[in-house]
Parts: structure tokens; sequence; C-alpha cells
């Protein structure tokens, strides 16, 4: 260990909140602080955390170096189990010390990992809750499923959830708006009134004129993680998602409505709703304009109108014959879009995804909210 920054110590705090739909506050126990040895000054913090009733928690580190008199810094870069975060056994945050101080040297210093399962939140829009169970998810290439299906959908695992709430729609241009206004955050692309997304022979015009009841568009993943955790949120999970999208309760559906397409019961390319524009035309549609045709518990949108950001990093699914991880550079997107989608990539199966970096911003991305 590298004799001139010493992490010596660490403690804990709980922090517990009465104001939440959920009974019991999340529990941080155990954290174990030290410098990892031969990768410069990077800092792991380790830590278990238990919540019975939350799908997901927001976990904050602040470190002291005053022997744990004040606690007045916020690590950053830190990665790993920090902001959002699936309770459930030991977690790990690694912190890049050195980059933060390059001079850093200290010796007193104690780290304090703060857990918070608020529900009270900012979000106004409607939210559906999804109790706790097993599910199908991925692709079971029998039947329907089989017509189009692609390796990084297999193969088909139960997977257990914990109760959780999401979002009924997609995140709304009114509820984003509401959030830069209180927080400042920058407008992202395609913020416009007006929008003309056709990119073709150059002299036709599909402009239209997105309202408030549109879905946001033009967002990154950071964009829409931002978001949620002011709404007192998350990003849902690729199995979240996937859960709401289809799952009756005893089958998974190829679309949310059913294993048959219809392209008349989503925003794609070819339907003909005039809320869409109609048959080839290249626009979002206001939320729930397809109302008639929900997933089964409940949600609308879930294929068409805008690709929705989810929290994980793309990779393969256990077992599977084909195995990648594209941790650290691609998220997953699910659902679909305005644009040439149609009965293959809207299937409730496909698995969309987009490297990270903040300029990857396309006029038919959005998101929906979890907790």
């Amino acid at each position: 260990m590298n004799k001139k920054y010493t992490l010596a110590a660490a403690c804990l705090m709980l922090m517990a909140l009465a104001e939440s739909a959920f009974a019991v506050s999340p529990t941080v126990t155990n954290v174990q602080a030290f410098q990892q040895q031969n990768v410069g000054r990077k800092v792991e913090i380790d830590y278990t955390l238990t919540d019975p009733d939350s799908s997901s928690v927001y976990v904050t580190v602040t470190i002291s170096t005053d022997n744990g008199a004040t606690y007045t810094i916020t690590p950053s870069p830190a990665t790993g189990d920090i902001g959002w975060v699936r309770p459930g056994g030991r977690r790990t945050i690694i912190w890049d010390a050195k980059a933060q101080y390059p001079t850093g040297k200290w010796s007193a210093c104690k780290a304090k990992v703060t857990a918070d399962d608020s529900t009270g939140g900012v979000y106004p829009g409607q939210m559906i809750y999804i109790p706790a169970g097993s599910f199908l998810m991925g692709n079971s290439n029998v039947g329907n499923d089989a017509v189009y299906h692609y390796s990084n959908e297999l193969p088909q695992h139960s997977v257990y959830l914990s109760a959780y709430y999401i979002g009924k729609y997609e995140v709304t241009r009114g509820e984003y708006r509401a959030f830069m206004n209180a927080t400042g955050h920058a407008a992202p692309y395609y913020w416009a009134d007006v929008q003309d997304w056709y990119d073709g022979c150059g002299h036709c015009s599909y402009a239209f004129t997105q309202t408030d009841s549109y879905p946001v568009v033009g967002v990154t993943w950071y964009d829409a993680e931002a978001f949620c955790a002011w709404a007192g949120g998350h990003l849902p999970t690729e199995a979240q998602w996937e859960r709401a999208a289809r799952w009756t309760g005893s089958h998974p559906n190829v679309y949310p409505w059913g294993d048959t397409w219809n392209q008349e019961y989503c925003n794609n390319y070819y339907d003909s709703n005039p809320a869409g524009g109609g048959y080839e035309k290249y626009q979002t549609a206001p939320v729930g304009s397809y109302s008639s045709h929900p997933s089964p518990c409940g949600c609308q949108d879930m294929a068409g109108n805008v690709w929705e950001w989810c929290q994980d990093w793309y990779k393969s699914y256990p077992n599977s014959t084909s195995p990648f991880d594209y941790t650290n550079s691609y998220r997953v997107l699910r659902g679909g879009s305005w644009g040439f989608d149609d009965d293959y990539d809207s299937r409730c199966a496909f698995r969309g995804n987009f490297l990270v970096p903040g300029y990857y911003n396309y006029p038919y991305v959005g998101f929906r909210i979890a907790r």
C-alpha cells in the first residue's frame, strides 16, 4: 500500500425517511474502505445494502479527512454501486482519489455511505404498481416469438423482481420542462416546438408541433438519469421494463397487446393514426395516443413512439451461447420508435443499445421513470 495515502477507517450512516409509500428504510452496514494495491490511488469502499421493500435506493458517499469530525468531500470520479443501486448483498464503490486530488495526503480518513429510498419525489405523472414476482424474460424462440429473434434475446430465463412502480407513460416535454426550470438543467436536442425530422428528398416537409403532452426526445442516458433522480425515481432496469411491457401473469406477450403484430396499435412508420402524423410520417405522438392497446399492466406506448433508455449496461443473458459484455460502453434501449421500426424491433424482447457518451442525442429516444 502506498504509505502517502491511507484511508484508515470507515463509518456508516442510516438515513430513515418516513415520507414514503414503502414502510421500511434502507440499511447500510459493514462499511469498509481501503486503498487498492498496485492501481494508483484508487480507493475501494465496500458496504452491504438491504431494503426489503424497494427495488432500488439512492446511494451517496462522503469522505472525512479529520477522523469523522466533518464530511466535506464528495468522491468524484466514483464508479460502481453509487447512485441508484439495487439492494441485496455486498456492494462496491471505486473512487479515483488521485484524479480528484493529485497531491492529496491524508491519514485520518473515513467514508460515510448513505442510502435513501424516499419516494416523495416531484414526479407528477401516473405510475403503475408492479407486484413482486417472477416472469419469463427474453425470447422463447417458439411460435410467434420465433418469427424474429436475435441471439442477444436468448435464452429465455426466469427473473424475480421485487415490487416496484413504473411510469404509465413516457416522460413528457411538460414534465421535463418542470425539471429544467427547477434545476437549471440544459434543454435537450430537438427542444424547439416545431420539428421536421424528414431527411430524405430535401424538398418534402413533415413539420409538426410538439406540445407538452409529447414525449421528450433528444435526451442522453445521463439526462434521463438526472431527471429520474430529481423526480424521486430511476430509469427502469431492463427486466423491470420488460416485465411491465409484456408479462400477463402466465405468459410473455410478443407485443404489449398480444402475440400478433398490428401496425395500427402503436406509433410506427406505417400506422395511419393522425396523432402520429399518419402513414409513413416522421414524428412522435402525444403520450397515450394509442390507449386502446396498453401492456398487460396498463402501461402505454411500450411499443413505438420513442425508444426508451434502461438503467442497464448492454450484455448477454445468463447462459447465452453467444456471450458479450459492453459494460462501460453501451446502455440498453427498449420499445421501438416512430421511425422505420415495425414488427421486429417493436417486439418486447427486442434489445436496442446505444453508446453512452453525451453526444448521442436522437429524435427517437426518450424514457420513462421507475422507482
